[in-house]
């Protein structure tokens, strides 16, 4: 195509411009390259250049000198040349709105070379005044858009910078796929392990998902797989044919309809009563909780367990048995920090000897023997299955009572 290059020399930098110029010179013919600027403004290099193709156009005075003057050269040139085809506009304003109209209206072709930033404005004043979409394409100089794949030249306008670097710089590794929402499929652009929170993004900046619609609903969905590390990849042929976890809690329950009972579960106080198998599988339980929306995908279903009065062991979930209810209550009833903060001269560091570990706890010389336990528990040093008792035996400790002291005869 016959080509003729403009260039607002105050705002666009002359590499840019010699960039441009060898990029399209290699489809089209330039024909001329008007450099617009104020004499005392233009860089050196715009200086001593090739008459027969570039003409510096000095536009005096004035704060919009150079936007006024661009817009009457690409009148001029659309009315004296003829045979021009195409032209392409370097700049970061848009002051040039009705040249760009005007010459789609001549039936000319337009590239706009900017710096991306105000493509998306840009995109919109151009629906305003009716302009062809399909005459005017919008490319961002920040990036090398000679190998762009075309298909992706689309949806660059509605991207943000971060965003269009990303894909620039994994270009041989986008796929365009298709997804979901509703009743709408949209084409939208990925990358094989890129991180939700890129895929978040362009979902949002292409006004496929609202920034209160869920990302992870919409990955489970469209039949990809999010990893423990968020990154996001296709399903595989047996993913995409394994039951889903609502379809897996459904079998797990009809399996083990006889055994399933009612109990309630706590979180952030709240009771809600749920279906419940003794010794069902803890990730099972966790799933549960989840689908129905009782906690969220950070919320630990063994932390849970322990708040409800259940116990877990070897990946399982149970109830607690009667004679270890009345410890699990008294545990609940029992604020460690509460009773730390009201002794806290007395406190001092000891160390606990048990299965051949050795821990250091915080203690106080007369504490109840409950606290101490639930300080073991809490510690992970025993469960519910070994009493402090055993603990203080093993230990230069003696309980007088129902509280524990340091052994001064065993310790000296």
């Amino acid at each position: 195509m016959i080509a003729h290059v403009f260039v607002d020399a105050e705002n666009i930098p002359p590499s840019v411009t010699f960039k441009v110029v060898e990029h399209f010179g290699k489809e089209h013919t330039i024909t001329k390259v008007d450099i617009i600027a104020k004499e005392d403004t233009l860089p050196y290099k715009y200086r001593n250049l090739d008459e027969k193709i570039y003409r510096v156009q000095n536009c005096f005075y004035g704060k919009n000198s150079a936007d006024t003057w661009l817009c009457f050269e690409m009148v001029r040139a659309i009315i004296d040349e003829p045979d021009l085809e195409l032209i392409i506009i370097i700049s970061s304003d848009k002051d040039f709105l009705p040249a760009i109209k005007f010459a789609v209206d001549f039936d000319k072709k337009i590239f706009i070379v900017s710096n991306g930033a105000g493509h998306k404005t840009l995109v919109e004043q151009l629906k305003i005044l009716n302009v062809n979409p399909d005459a005017v394409e919008l490319k961002d100089f920040r990036f090398k858009f000679g190998d762009v794949p075309s298909k992706l030249e689309k949806f660059l306008p509605m991207l943000s910078f971060r965003i269009k670097k990303y894909l620039f710089d994994c270009e041989d590794r986008i796929k365009f796929i298709f997804v979901k929402k509703g009743n709408q499929i949209f084409e939208v652009p990925f990358v094989v392990g890129m991180t939700i929170n890129i895929f978040g993004r362009i979902l949002r900046e292409l006004n496929i998902l609202s920034y209160d619609d869920s990302v992870r609903n919409f990955i489970s969905k469209n039949f990809l797989r999010l990893t423990r590390s968020n990154r996001i990849y296709f399903c595989s042929e047996a993913e995409l044919s394994a039951p889903t976890h609502a379809e897996q809690i459904e079998k797990y329950f009809s399996e083990h309809a006889e055994e399933t009972i009612k109990i309630f579960i706590k979180h952030n106080s709240k009771l809600s009563e749920i279906p419940f198998v003794n010794g069902m599988p803890l990730t099972l339980f966790g799933r549960f909780l989840r689908e129905k929306k009782i906690i969220g995908r950070n919320s630990s279903a063994i932390k849970i367990a322990a708040q409800s009065l259940l116990d877990v062991h070897d990946g399982k979930v149970y109830l607690i048995a009667e004679d270890e209810l009345d410890a699990a209550q008294d545990d609940l009833e029992i604020d460690l920090e509460v009773y730390f903060a009201e002794h806290t001269a007395e406190i001092r560091t000891i160390s606990i000897l048990h299965d051949g570990n050795i821990f250091s706890i915080p203690f106080v010389d007369g504490m109840p023997i409950k606290i101490f336990g639930k300080l073991l528990r809490e510690r992970n040093i025993i469960d519910r299955k070994i009493l402090a008792e055993d603990v203080i035996a093993d230990n230069e400790l003696v309980l007088r009572g129902d509280k524990v002291f340091i052994n001064k005869e065993a310790s000296e």
